[in-house]
């Protein structure tokens, strides 16, 4: 099982863990089946988009901000009721994929992601672009080390 441990410390800032949580790079993309379509299509396939995902025990599904879907181009395929800190409502699902480079995982299909408004930037400017739910946490061990402001990620 690889582990990988991700440190928390900004030179400036110092401790960060506790002020934005535990992050993760990812690379957001257009699914393969859908980018082979376009590429059979002569189509343009959109680059992909990197940024960061925010490790939350709260989100029962992964969650990814609207517009960045839009820009991957990637339409959505249901709708679903959904509850927040901020209301209830309803969400678009779209198919999605994501790689997390410094775990080593490239183009993980995600049949089903939900698409919100929850696009910030963190003090020290790394730019939150999704939530990382326990869909997916449910493949991984984490660790939470507060003390020494660190995560500990295992798949």
């Amino acid at each position: 099982m690889p582990v990988f441990d991700f440190s928390h410390w900004d030179k400036e800032q110092g401790d960060t863990l506790a002020e934005t949580g535990p992050l993760i790079q990812v690379v957001l993309s257009m699914p393969e089946a859908l980018a082979e379509f376009s590429r059979n299509q002569n189509l343009r396939v959109p680059l992909p988009i990197s940024g960061y995902a925010l490790i939350d025990t709260g989100a029962s599904n992964t969650a990814v901000h609207g517009e960045i879907l839009k820009e991957l181009s990637v339409l959505p395929i249901d709708r679903i009721p959904h509850a927040t800190p901020s209301g209830v409502g309803k969400a678009f699902v779209y198919p999605g994929q994501v790689s997390f480079p410094t775990l080593g995982i490239a183009e993980l299909k995600m049949d089903r992601v939900v698409g919100c408004e929850l696009k910030w930037q963190t003090s020290d400017g790394k730019e939150i672009i999704m939530l990382l739910g326990r869909d997916l946490l449910r493949h991984f061990l984490m660790i939470y080390n507060g003390p020494n402001s660190n995560v500990t990620l295992s798949y």
